[in-house]
């Protein structure tokens, strides 16, 4: 399992922008645990929860056929390894999580019947995307508390479903959920605006959390003051949508006062050049060659063979046809490039004097240019990324510089209003005892954090 959690862990790295792990330290080390998880993203979820969760796993693809099935996993976890399940059986697009099979509950019971100490205990994990289908978002996996195994399958099932609700922050629709990473946004640059010393972005990981605290202040309040939230919610839904049609995020509003100076969109236009200078030329190309063909390969695969197979089995056969694809690929392309740097008729070999990276490839000894080939392939990935976040965050820089100088825009009764907005979310926030702070207390095992928000007392 150590070379495919290794393997999972690079091909990860060339598809995600960034990737958090957060309380990662809940996993137990001296005993084993049964990971349970929801499904929102197919293909990545397994590879997430197996390049990024530490600990040996036991292989399961999501199915239990027979009584001698169960005991080998179970005995497996009782002897100190881990198995991942996804309970709700198939991959979603729900903002929401299913209602489980209880094939989880079924190997935590057994597991700890067979253990003769240390019994093991259910981890649940959140899986957030930021974008789940653009490529190169941001994902976070959030590690929940343990939860001790006792009761019936179906006691047991009851709270894993709960577990998951929670740690997914499950919610009915997805402009509810929209709505909470909203009022975070909101919330958060009014944090920065009060005190400048708070970092200027947040990495998604935080915004997880936020959103976790987020939703439980607003279903707390919901529960105890339905007029105030229903306002709230409204005022909330107004100001983003004015937001959102004149192209800004809360921060940038705050930031009005203290626009982009002139050096600073001078810089931005450097930036800004230099990531595309390397993105337009080998770079990107080796990004492309390295990981699109093998993508589609996975997509092809699945659509042809895929939909004849059951939910569980058809994502073991794209994350297992991606572990064999993309290695066997990356060899490939990386003789190809070899071929194409060391061939005295190679079709790139005009281009050394356009192309700094062309130029020091030719340069290396013939033994080396192999070994940084198969390196590069999935390194180019990498590299593209990083080159395209920067590429990115200095086009919105210069975007707002113009923007913020527009006489057009009404920037005092926008500032104004979010600043209202935000002191009345803030507000709600510190009278309460949320996810994250010191007093904070977690709910029982399958109970929503909302029903664990207390008033603070002053």
């Amino acid at each position: 399992m150590g070379l495919q959690n290794w393997f999972s862990r690079v091909l990860m790295s060339t598809w995600f922008r960034e990737i958090t792990v957060i309380d990662v330290e809940n996993l137990p080390s001296d005993r084993g645990a049964i990971i349970v998880s929801w499904h929102p993203g197919g293909l990545f979820d397994n590879m997430l929860t197996q390049g990024l969760l530490p600990g040996e796993q036991v292989k399961f693809n999501g199915l239990i056929n027979d009584d001698e099935e169960l005991e080998q996993i179970a005995s497996s976890v009782a002897s100190g390894k881990n198995v991942v399940v996804f309970p709700e059986g198939e991959s979603h697009t729900s903002p929401k999580s299913k209602e489980i099979q209880d094939n989880a509950a079924r190997i935590a019971l057994k597991a700890c019947e067979l253990s003769s100490q240390n019994r093991p205990v259910i981890i649940p994990v959140g899986i957030h995307y930021s974008r789940r289908r653009t490529f190169r978002e941001r994902v976070a996996l959030t590690v929940e508390r343990p939860i001790e195994v006792e009761g019936t399958v179906e006691d047991l099932s009851a709270i894993i479903s709960g577990e998951i609700s929670r740690a997914s922050l499950s919610r009915d629709d997805w402009k509810d959920r929209e709505l909470i990473w909203e009022a975070r946004s909101i919330i958060r640059a009014e944090r920065r605006r009060q005190n400048p010393e708070l970092e200027k972005l947040a990495t998604y990981g935080q915004g997880v959390i936020g959103a976790r605290r987020v939703r439980a202040a607003w279903e707390w309040l919901a529960n105890n003051d339905e007029k105030k939230c229903q306002q709230l919610e409204s005022r909330t839904r107004k100001h983003m949508s004015k937001l959102s049609s004149l192209d800004l995020k809360p921060h940038h509003v705050d930031s009005r006062p203290k626009s982009v100076t002139n050096a600073g969109f001078a810089k931005s236009i450097f930036l800004w050049l230099f990531a595309w200078s390397f993105m337009v030329g080998f770079v990107t190309f080796s990004a492309i060659v390295g990981s699109f063909p093998p993508f589609l390969f996975v997509v092809s695969v699945d659509r042809i063979f895929g939909r004849k197979m059951k939910e569980t089995s058809r994502g073991a056969l794209k994350l297992y046809t991606a572990i064999a694809v993309y290695p066997f690929w990356w060899l490939i392309s990386a003789g190809a490039f070899t071929w194409a740097l060391l061939s005295d008729s190679s079709p790139i070999a005009g281009l050394a004097d356009y192309s700094m990276i062309i130029e020091f490839l030719f340069a290396l000894p013939t033994l080396l240019v192999l070994p940084l080939m198969i390196w590069w392939m999935p390194a180019s990935g990498k590299l593209q990324i990083k080159l395209y976040a920067k590429g990115k965050s200095s086009w919105r820089r210069m975007r707002l510089w113009a923007k913020w100088r527009n006489p057009s825009f009404d920037w005092e009764n926008l500032c104004k209003e979010q600043q209202l907005l935000a002191a009345d979310l803030v507000r709600i926030g510190d009278g309460l005892i949320l996810p994250g702070d010191n007093d904070w207390n977690e709910p029982a095992a399958g109970k929503e954090d909302f029903t664990a928000v207390g008033l603070r007392r002053e």
